[in-house]
Protein backbone atom coordinates (compact mmCIF):
# COMPACT_ATOMS: atom_id res chain seq x y z
CA UNK A 1 0.00 0.00 0.00
CA UNK A 2 2.80 2.54 0.89
CA UNK A 3 3.94 2.05 -2.65
CA UNK A 4 0.74 2.51 -4.52
CA UNK A 5 0.43 6.04 -1.63
CA UNK A 6 3.94 7.16 -2.62
CA UNK A 7 2.85 6.95 -6.56
CA UNK A 8 -0.37 8.14 -6.18
CA UNK A 9 1.37 11.15 -4.55
CA UNK A 10 3.99 11.86 -7.08
CA UNK A 11 1.82 11.24 -9.69
CA UNK A 12 -0.97 14.02 -8.84
CA UNK A 13 2.24 16.50 -7.52
CA UNK A 14 3.40 16.12 -11.07
CA UNK A 15 -0.01 16.68 -12.26
CA UNK A 16 -0.51 19.58 -10.10
CA UNK A 17 2.54 21.23 -11.57
CA UNK A 18 2.22 20.82 -15.16
CA UNK A 19 -1.16 22.14 -14.61
CA UNK A 20 0.13 25.54 -13.12
CA UNK A 21 2.63 25.67 -15.94
CA UNK A 22 -0.12 25.07 -18.65
CA UNK A 23 -2.74 27.70 -16.59
CA UNK A 24 1.20 30.33 -16.94
CA UNK A 25 1.31 29.56 -20.68
CA UNK A 26 -1.90 30.59 -21.36
CA UNK A 27 -4.22 26.91 -21.63
CA UNK A 28 -7.55 27.16 -20.23
CA UNK A 29 -8.73 23.82 -18.46
CA UNK A 30 -12.56 25.45 -18.44
CA UNK A 31 -12.18 26.51 -21.85
CA UNK A 32 -13.57 22.86 -23.12
CA UNK A 33 -16.72 23.04 -21.03
CA UNK A 34 -17.32 26.51 -22.78
CA UNK A 35 -16.54 25.47 -26.69
CA UNK A 36 -18.18 22.02 -26.97
CA UNK A 37 -20.08 23.04 -30.10
CA UNK A 38 -16.69 25.16 -31.52
CA UNK A 39 -15.15 24.14 -34.60
CA UNK A 40 -12.98 20.98 -34.23
CA UNK A 41 -9.51 22.64 -33.97
CA UNK A 42 -10.52 24.39 -31.01
CA UNK A 43 -11.92 21.00 -29.37
CA UNK A 44 -8.88 19.73 -29.87
CA UNK A 45 -6.49 22.93 -28.40
CA UNK A 46 -8.48 22.53 -25.28
CA UNK A 47 -8.52 18.73 -24.91
CA UNK A 48 -4.95 18.65 -25.00
CA UNK A 49 -3.92 20.20 -21.87
CA UNK A 50 -6.63 17.66 -19.92
CA UNK A 51 -4.74 14.96 -21.90
CA UNK A 52 -1.52 16.20 -20.61
CA UNK A 53 -2.24 16.35 -17.29
CA UNK A 54 -3.27 12.44 -16.89
CA UNK A 55 -0.46 11.79 -19.45
CA UNK A 56 1.98 13.17 -16.99
CA UNK A 57 0.05 11.67 -13.88
CA UNK A 58 0.16 8.35 -15.05
CA UNK A 59 4.14 8.74 -16.34
CA UNK A 60 5.17 9.76 -13.34
CA UNK A 61 3.13 7.10 -11.13
CA UNK A 62 4.01 4.32 -13.34
CA UNK A 63 7.80 5.17 -12.97
CA UNK A 64 7.61 6.09 -9.02
CA UNK A 65 5.92 2.34 -8.73
CA UNK A 66 8.46 0.68 -10.49
CA UNK A 67 11.16 1.83 -8.89
CA UNK A 68 9.37 1.58 -5.29
CA UNK A 69 8.87 -2.58 -6.11
CA UNK A 70 11.89 -3.12 -7.63
CA UNK A 71 14.88 -1.26 -5.51
CA UNK A 72 15.91 -2.22 -2.19
CA UNK A 73 15.50 -0.56 0.68
CA UNK A 74 17.07 1.29 2.00
CA UNK A 75 18.89 2.57 -0.65
CA UNK A 76 22.02 3.88 0.75
CA UNK A 77 23.91 3.36 -2.37
CA UNK A 78 21.96 5.78 -4.21
CA UNK A 79 22.46 8.88 -1.49
CA UNK A 80 23.57 11.20 -4.02
CA UNK A 81 21.51 10.75 -6.57
CA UNK A 82 18.50 10.79 -4.65
CA UNK A 83 20.15 14.46 -3.10
CA UNK A 84 20.67 15.53 -6.67
CA UNK A 85 16.90 14.24 -8.08
CA UNK A 86 15.43 15.91 -4.87
CA UNK A 87 17.63 19.32 -5.53
CA UNK A 88 16.38 18.91 -9.27
CA UNK A 89 12.29 18.52 -8.48
CA UNK A 90 13.14 21.56 -6.33
CA UNK A 91 14.41 23.67 -8.81
CA UNK A 92 11.99 22.44 -11.19
CA UNK A 93 9.10 23.01 -8.78
CA UNK A 94 10.45 26.86 -8.02
CA UNK A 95 10.35 27.43 -11.35
CA UNK A 96 7.11 26.40 -11.97
CA UNK A 97 5.85 28.41 -9.17
CA UNK A 98 7.32 31.65 -10.23
CA UNK A 99 5.58 31.92 -13.49
CA UNK A 100 2.93 34.50 -13.94
CA UNK A 101 -1.03 33.61 -14.74
CA UNK A 102 -1.87 34.85 -18.11
CA UNK A 103 -4.57 36.69 -17.18
CA UNK A 104 -8.43 36.49 -16.09
CA UNK A 105 -9.81 33.29 -16.15
CA UNK A 106 -12.97 33.11 -18.60
CA UNK A 107 -15.03 31.16 -15.63
CA UNK A 108 -16.37 32.75 -12.70
CA UNK A 109 -13.70 31.37 -9.07
CA UNK A 110 -16.36 28.57 -8.27
CA UNK A 111 -16.08 26.76 -11.99
CA UNK A 112 -12.82 27.43 -12.02
CA UNK A 113 -12.02 25.44 -8.85
CA UNK A 114 -14.15 22.47 -9.58
CA UNK A 115 -12.50 22.31 -12.90
CA UNK A 116 -9.27 22.14 -11.48
CA UNK A 117 -10.16 19.36 -8.90
CA UNK A 118 -11.63 17.56 -11.67
CA UNK A 119 -8.74 17.53 -13.27
CA UNK A 120 -6.40 16.59 -10.19
CA UNK A 121 -9.16 13.38 -9.74
CA UNK A 122 -8.45 12.61 -13.11
CA UNK A 123 -4.58 12.89 -12.25
CA UNK A 124 -5.20 10.66 -9.54
CA UNK A 125 -7.03 8.06 -11.09
CA UNK A 126 -4.14 8.02 -13.77
CA UNK A 127 -1.73 7.72 -11.69
CA UNK A 128 -2.78 4.89 -9.45
CA UNK A 129 -3.84 3.05 -12.69
CA UNK A 130 -0.17 3.45 -13.91
CA UNK A 131 1.08 2.26 -10.24
CA UNK A 132 -0.66 -0.82 -10.79
CA UNK A 133 0.49 -1.48 -13.91
CA UNK A 134 4.16 -0.92 -12.98
CA UNK A 135 3.86 -3.08 -9.77
CA UNK A 136 1.95 -5.96 -11.36
CA UNK A 137 4.75 -6.51 -14.12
Amino acid sequence: MLIYAGAVTCGVLAAMALQIYLSGAGFDLGALWEGLLAAKGRQLRTTGPWWAIAGTAFAVGGATAAALSRLPFPWRRFRPLRWALGAMIVLLLAHVGHTEAAGADSLGPGANVAVRLAALGLAGLMAMFGAYLAVRR
